[in-house]
């Protein structure tokens, strides 16, 4: 009997529970695919849960945020001290890459994809989008979620409802720790969904498109 495919609720399952299902099903034969996604997961949820290589680190550095535009007052030992956090717009995306949560700043009354440094109206003091624009991958998943539905198998499924529910996780933490003002795209779900219609049907499937600022 083939699994449900739905994503829609979560699971107790956790990564490694997953990786040990994938195990016995393919007895210990686990595709390279499926492991390179398992890998990127793996290192998504290390820096979410457990701070390794924070992508964050770069946000929450009041280091680099413009107390000219956050109303920043001095504190004790030279320090800044502010009440508020630079506003950010969180997009959730599919690139060829895979499955991305990007960051885009704001400057006065718009989103800014760009790199600005000592911009007088821009909420952090250096925007490097190289280092800063990408907070979290789980690469490749785009493939991985549209071979689920030609071979994949329970534990394919439940690698994807784990992305979903550490990427939802993710979003959810940003939104306690800086000012997000905006959350958009398409969640892995949502994605899913789109794709188990499209297969069914017959028809082909493209990337949605990603936000586009060229007329600013």
């Amino acid at each position: 009997m083939s699994p449900d495919p739905t994503i829609n609720k979560r699971h107790d399952l956790v990564l490694r529970d997953i990786n040990r299902l994938k195990q016995k099903i393919t007895f210990n034969n686990v595709p390279p695919f499926y492991h390179a996604v398992s890998t990127s997961l793996g290192l998504a949820e290390g820096m979410f849960r457990y701070g390794f290589e924070n992508s964050l680190d770069g946000l929450l550095n009041q280091a680099n945020w413009n107390p000219k535009t956050l109303d920043g007052k001095a504190g004790q030992l030279g320090s800044v001290e502010f009440t508020r956090a630079p506003r950010l717009s969180i997009y959730k995306v599919f690139t060829h890459r895979g499955f991305e949560i990007h960051c885009i700043p704001w400057m006065k009354n718009q989103e800014v994809d760009r790199g600005l440094i000592n911009h007088p109206d821009m909420e952090f003091k250096r925007w490097i989008p190289s280092s800063m624009k990408v907070l979290f991958r789980i690469a490749q998943l785009h493939t991985f979620i549209q071979s689920y539905f030609d071979v994949g198998d329970e534990a394919d499924l439940e690698l994807i409802k784990y992305a979903h529910n550490i990427s939802e996780d993710f979003i959810d933490d940003l939104q306690h720790k800086l000012n997000v003002v905006k959350v958009h795209g398409i969640s892995i779900r949502a994605f899913f969904d789109v794709m188990q219609k499209k297969h069914k049907a017959g028809e082909d499937f493209y990337l949605p498109k990603v936000y586009d600022f060229s007329e600013q």
